[in-house]
């Protein structure tokens, strides 16, 4: 009796030390490179297995082994089953590890600190990429645009940062394999002139001309809001000049000029 209980103390031991946690719960799919190892079977250590394009890999004795859309804990169990049902090994203990991951990616680009591809875990949502990419940098905007391709079809998700970091309650859509996440630059205006910090500003919603001045250091001694010009695009590439007053609303990329009081 007291040999086995060592032995099923043994067994419960190493069914816990190789067995894979559940807590990455990322997703096998073709591409990624796992190890696979049967305890007490060295002649079936596979030290880099590639699941190929059917989500498979190749295995002693087994041959195929489905392991796709699998967390590394599933294809552990499901090699496990394979070589029980096979006769092969009658409790087969059984560690698969993801060794290299390429397939459960998302790609992350515009104004963050850090663009690039993303391994995806089980869950993984708008705010969990933005949060591997270190953040929207100084000169992002206020909206992501989550950009997803299914059935040949792509379709863009504007989604405003402002609702999207507010609580619980607010979009967080789940980000799929292939998605691509972009984060456009602030809008900016101009201005130049008789202001103390002519340049180029972060515009915000409802701007007006004394707001923008205001950003501007305000005006000089010899500035003066009254025949203030503001020169917009428009179709075609040509410019419009406008007079502007203290209300005028200010529009992306506007170049505001500030001129001289004649007194």
């Amino acid at each position: 009796m007291r040999i086995r209980r060592i032995l099923l103390l043994a067994g419960a031991f190493f069914a816990l030390a190789f067995a894979p946690a559940d807590a990455g719960e990322y997703l096998l799919g073709p591409g990624d490179i796992v190890s696979v190892t049967v305890y007490g079977h060295p002649e079936l250590l596979v030290p880099a297995a590639q699941v190929d394009a059917q989500g498979q890999i190749v295995l002693p004795l087994l041959g195929y082994v489905p392991v796709g859309g699998l967390s590394a804990t599933g294809a552990s169990k499901a090699v496990a089953a394979r070589l029980k049902e096979g006769g092969f090994i009658l409790k087969p203990y059984v560690n698969v590890l993801v060794d290299k991951y390429f397939s459960q990616q998302a790609v992350v680009l515009g104004a963050v600190n850090k663009p690039g591809k993303y391994v995806l875990d089980s869950g993984s949502r708008v705010t969990d990429l933005l949060a591997q990419a270190g953040g929207i940098s100084d000169a992002g905007g206020d909206t992501v645009v989550l950009q997803r391709t299914q059935d040949g079809k792509r379709t863009d998700t504007t989604i405003r940062l402002d609702a999207l970091f507010a609580g619980a309650s607010a979009p967080d859509p789940v980000v799929s394999a292939g998605d691509v996440l972009y984060v456009p630059q602030a809008a900016v205006f101009y201005i130049e002139g008789e202001v103390n910090k002519p340049g180029a500003y972060r515009l915000t919603p409802g701007m007006t001309l004394l707001q923008a001045v205001a950003l501007g250091g305000g005006l000089t001694r010899r500035g003066t809001l009254s025949g203030a010009t503001i020169h917009s695009g428009v179709e075609g590439g040509k410019t419009a000049v406008q007079q502007a007053g203290a209300d005028t609303p200010i529009r992306a990329n506007d170049v505001i000029d500030i001129g001289q009081s004649l007194f």
